[in-house]
């Protein structure tokens, strides 16, 4: 009878312990990790060996910031990246939807802005019904936070007299009128449509090593319908999703046996839209400083009631002015019944005072970044942030360097589909940013997606690193990313398989 189930060995096990320990064989058995071994002298029997021939082997990866539903609309939908027309979008849209001769929803994604278009606007509705070919056709901002709406999806997305704008030329930008719109007409998709969507979603996360996913549904499809078919088929998809479901209403989600709520609970919007709440105007439209969402009032008693609930919370803040806002509000609730084993987490926490990273350190608040982001606008062009704020505080925009300087929890994510879902994309967004400012070291870069990844989500004692008795789940890589000429281009590193309990469930 064989010891173990499977037994890796002959390559760097690169753990992420707390010693960062590295180890030269992994033997699991059911689905855990059962023994590691320091030296070339693994002497067991296992149903299966797996000879890494001196590549690397690492915990699987964990995304703590994906929009699954919507990533997965958008990979069946038009890709509008990069398209800086308003006849290159139409083309798109018209070359799309000629292909399909039925009326289903059509949806397009990573549309620019305004501001990136070459015309200075979006198409409007009636452009977009031309090249529609009867489809209901609506087109997001790459932000996720606005868009447009061609006229029969403008029949289908139920407005309400506060949004009888938007039937001017379909096109909507406000954080509320938006999540309305967009959960109506991301309602249309059927059951079995979300059920192949996530499924597929699982399959492109294993083959980007990712085994766990913090996904971040609901609110953007009514009703947090989306919430609900993903929960009941979580054990029936090939990686681990830990489901944060954007909704206030906490006490549907405890019913579901969920000790978590909330994700893009946005508390302000966009930069690029103008909807980021900042201190101070922004400098390339000073009539405004972006909205705040909701009252104090509001977030204090859903926080509150979450709290004492015991639950984790989680909501996104992107201006300094929306940090100041949400991160007050924890202190105050921290003040009267403590909320520090909780770890409520600000998802992307993009420009906070030093004092509020004091204050997130005080109370065990996790900061979910998105290192991509940040790369992607301090970029060798210069620094875009410079169009939302002063030039000292664009320096500091989405600088997670700094939290984790000043000893904030950090954990990582895409915020697919805004950048791609590929934990090795972030990581060297991380290690290798343009900006030489904003460079963490790659031993911080892969706690964020691995061991401070499960912290956020409290599953530190189940995944995260590679020790015994946790779950087995691990990603090999081509090359070690310590080896110092590899670290310089970790984009030269690629996923060749993907474990998850000890199973391989991808394999390159």
């Amino acid at each position: 009878m064989s010891n173990f189930d499977l037994v890796v060995k002959n390559g760097t096990i690169i753990t992420m312990d707390n010693e960062l320990s590295k180890k030269r064989w992994i033997a699991v058995k059911d689905g855990k990790i059962a023994a590691l071994g320091d030296r070339d002298d693994f002497s067991g029997n296992a149903l299966e060996t797996v000879d890494l021939n001196g590549r690397a082997l690492l915990p699987g990866f964990i995304d703590t910031h994906c929009h699954t539903s919507v990533t997965g609309i958008a990979q069946k939908g038009v890709n509008l990246t990069g398209i800086n027309t308003v006849s290159g979008i139409l083309d798109a849209v018209h070359a799309f939807c000629s292909k399909d001769p039925s009326d289903k929803i059509v949806c397009g994604t990573n549309m620019l802005p305004p501001d990136n278009i070459e015309e200075k606007r979006l198409p409007n509705r009636y452009e977009l019904d031309e090249v529609s070919c009867g489809h209901p056709v609506m087109l997001v901002l790459w932000t996720g936070h606005g868009g447009l709406l061609n006229s029969k999806a403008i029949e289908k997305a139920e407005l309400t007299p506060e949004m009888k704008e938007v039937e001017k030329d379909g096109i909507f930008n406000e954080d509320k009128m938006a999540m309305h719109i967009m959960g109506n007409i991301f309602n249309l998709i059927t059951d079995d449509d979300f059920i192949d969507i996530f499924t597929s979603m699982g399959n492109q996360c294993a083959s980007q090593g990712i085994t766990t996913v913090h996904s971040l549904d609901g609110m953007m499809v009514k009703d947090d319908r989306d919430v609900d078919i993903m929960l009941r088929v979580l054990d029936k998809l090939p990686v681990d999703f830990v489901t944060y479901a954007q909704t206030f209403d906490w006490q549907k989600i405890q019913k579901y046996g969920l000790k978590q709520v909330g994700g893009c609970l946005s508390v302000d919007g966009s930069p690029p839209q103008l909807t980021a709440a900042y201190e101070e105007p922004y400098p390339a439209a000073p009539f405004t400083r972006g909205f705040l969402n909701f009252t104090d009032k509001e977030l204090y008693e859903f926080v509150k009631s979450v709290s004492q609930a015991g639950m984790q919370a989680a909501f996104h803040a992107i201006g300094d002015r929306a940090v100041d806002q949400i991160i007050y509000i924890y202190q105050q609730v921290h003040r009267e019944i403590g909320i520090g084993n909780l770890r409520h987490r600000i998802e992307h926490f993009s420009l906070p005072t030093d004092r509020h990273i004091e204050m997130a350190v005080e109370m065990n608040v996790v900061a979910t970044v998105q290192p991509a982001i940040g790369n992607m606008l301090d970029g060798p062009a210069g620094n875009a942030f410079e169009n939302f704020v002063s030039k000292e505080k664009a320096k500091n925009h989405e600088n997670f360097s700094r939290l984790i300087k000043g000893g904030v929890k950090v954990a990582g994510g895409s915020d697919s589909p805004v950048t791609p879902l590929s934990a090795l994309f972030g990581i060297n967004a991380a290690v290798n940013a343009h900006n030489p400012e904003r460079r963490v070291s790659l031993d911080d870069a892969l706690k964020i997606y691995t061991a401070n990844a499960a912290w956020a989500a409290h599953q530190e004692d189940v995944k995260g690193s590679l020790e015994t008795g946790k779950q087995a789940d691990m990603v090999v890589l081509s090359k070690d990313p310590y080896d110092s000429g590899v670290c310089a281009d970790l984009m030269a590193v690629t996923v060749e398989e993907t474990y998850r309990k000890g199973k391989r469930i991808w394999k390159k």
